[in-house]
């Protein structure tokens, strides 16, 4: 299971009057963080909220924020914290549903145009994994920092026919950022037409809340298709997560989802408490955050498993 918050050991020297030397002891204290974005009224982004304007619970027990960042107060362009890692997936559809066109575009050149654009986004010191999958994924390039490489590796994507599993290829994924540290992203291109996966969209949905990744997903269907559970599935995935759906409908699109993709990543903020329930009981805690400031929205994830 993927767990929501990392356990830090802090040494801790005790000066014993008796003995020459210091005794260390070891205190563990659990740190939550979570990811979470803030849009008005108008569903523009709030980019200036400070931790005071915030109320935090753990199972409606007020907890204490103890970190606190604003992305868009960093210095660099990219969309990863200044000197934190941002760890990327990018986990691309090949199955023989990708194969169709919208509007005259190919899907997979329009999916393979958004990674592109997301690659340009990473930092020199960020990784990135590509995961492709039909009936089951394949992990194409292992966790690197070669954006060139990644780059080449999208390129010669093809579509390869088969079955889709969605679901199985998203966990798949999961596990691969599981034990990494700083942000996680996890960005699928896909139709969302799950065929294939052994796994339930309820299986999925836990692992992802009961982790820190966001998920970020570019669905290909089109508007009036009948693809409706492939489109709930990437949105019902990206929300849980605090992440976001996109549905660019042509390569022309894509610019105005680049953009929105690059704001709402920018716009995001990081949170942190150490919770005052210490028990790791695997008992599911739900988190729940208020702005004071009226009118503000907040999207993120609404819950965790300690253990």
């Amino acid at each position: 299971m993927i767990r929501a918050f990392r356990v830090i050991s802090i040494l801790i020297l005790l000066a014993v009057p008796l003995q020459a030397q210091p005794v260390q002891e070891s205190i563990s204290v659990d740190l939550v963080n979570i990811y979470m974005s803030a849009t008005d009224s108008r569903g523009s982004f709030v980019t200036d909220l400070k931790p005071e304007e915030f109320v935090l619970k753990e199972n409606g027990l007020p907890q204490n924020i103890t970190h606190f960042s604003n992305f868009t107060l960093e210095d660099s362009n990219k969309l990863g914290e200044r000197d934190v890692p941002l760890t990327m997936a990018l986990v691309l559809d090949k199955s023989a549903s990708m194969g169709a066109e919208i509007q005259g575009e190919h899907k997979m050149d329009i999916v393979k145009n958004a990674a592109f654009r997301l690659l340009d986004e990473m930092k020199n010191d960020d990784s990135t994994t590509l995961i492709s999958f039909n009936h089951a994924p394949t992990e194409e390039t292992q966790l690197t920092s070669d954006r060139k490489r990644v780059g080449r590796d999208v390129l010669f994507q093809q579509v390869e026919g088969g079955d889709t599993a969605l679901l199985d290829s998203i966990f798949f994924a999961l596990e691969r950022l599981n034990n990494r540290s700083g942000r996680k992203i996890i960005v699928v291109f896909s139709d969302g037409e799950d065929t294939a996966s052994k796994l339930k969209l309820d299986e999925v949905l836990a692992n992802v809340i009961d982790s820190d990744v966001t998920v970020l997903a570019f669905g290909t269907m089109a508007l009036g298709s009948g693809s409706i559970r492939g489109r709930y599935i990437l949105e019902k995935l990206a929300e849980a997560s605090g992440g976001y759906a996109f549905f660019p409908s042509s390569l022309n699109a894509l610019d105005g989802v680049m953009d929105k993709l690059r704001h709402g990543m920018r716009s995001q903020y990081s949170m942190g408490y150490a919770p005052l329930n210490v028990n790791r009981d695997r008992k599911w805690r739900t988190i729940e955050i208020t702005c004071k400031r009226p009118g503000v929205k907040l999207r993120y994830r609404k819950g965790y498993n300690p253990g």
